[in-house]
Parts: structure tokens; sequence; C-alpha cells
């Protein structure tokens, strides 16, 4: 009996793991025409792929980093928030790279002009 409800939990257990894939997609727009468009995916657990679709400059300019904050110690209305850059590059037109790695919380921005400023970019 133990080994038939072992057999029935397997399957249980690993109906729970499913990995569901995450998107993001960027559009800047200029009097009515695109200057940007990135795409960034999530398609396996611990790879996001980045791609640059379109620019209006030739690249697009990313910034990948964590920015945690938390109420100050001794006062709570002080917020202090840590940001810490992973990793800036740049893709051209029709361009992806893949990182491997990323912490769950991480953020990313991305420009078509210069290097985007973390955390700034992200407001």
């Amino acid at each position: 009996m133990r080994s038939l409800v072992s057999l029935v939990s397997i399957p249980l257990l690993l109906a729970g793991c499913n990995y569901a894939p995450s998107s993001s997609i960027t559009t800047t727009t200029i009097n009515g025409k695109d200057v940007l468009h990135s795409i960034v995916t999530t398609p396996a657990p611990g790879v996001t792929k980045f791609e640059c679709a379109e620019s209006a400059s030739g690249n697009c300019n990313y910034a990948v980093f964590t920015n945690v904050c938390a109420a100050a110690t001794n006062d709570a209305t002080t917020t202090t928030c840590t940001t810490r850059l992973i990793d800036e590059f740049s893709l051209a037109m029709g361009e992806a790279r893949e990182l491997a790695g990323l912490p769950a919380d991480f953020k990313h921005c991305v420009n078509q002009g210069s290097r985007p400023a973390a955390p700034a970019c992200s407001n």
C-alpha cells in the first residue's frame, strides 16, 4: 500500500512544479513613431533573454540590477535602498543575449539613446 501511495504522489508533486515563462515588452513611441522595441523573456528557470527588436539609434542599451528598499532601523519614516548593478550592455538591432543565474527580484531598464542609470530608470 505504501508503494501505491508513493506512485500516486509523485505525479501530483511534479504537477506543482510547472514553470510559467514571463515576458516584458518595452516600446517607446515619439511623435507616433516607434523608436524602441525590446523584448525580455524568461523562457526557462534561471535564464533571461534580452532582445533588441527595433531601435532608432540602432542599439538597445540595458541595465540589469537589483534594488532592495527597507525602512531605516532608527526611523520608520526613512527608507534606505541598496542598488546592485548586475550588468550593463548594448545590443544592436536584431541581436539577442541570454543571461543565466539572475536573481528572482532583478529589474531591467532599456534605452535607445544613452545607457539607462539604475535605479532611477525604473521610476
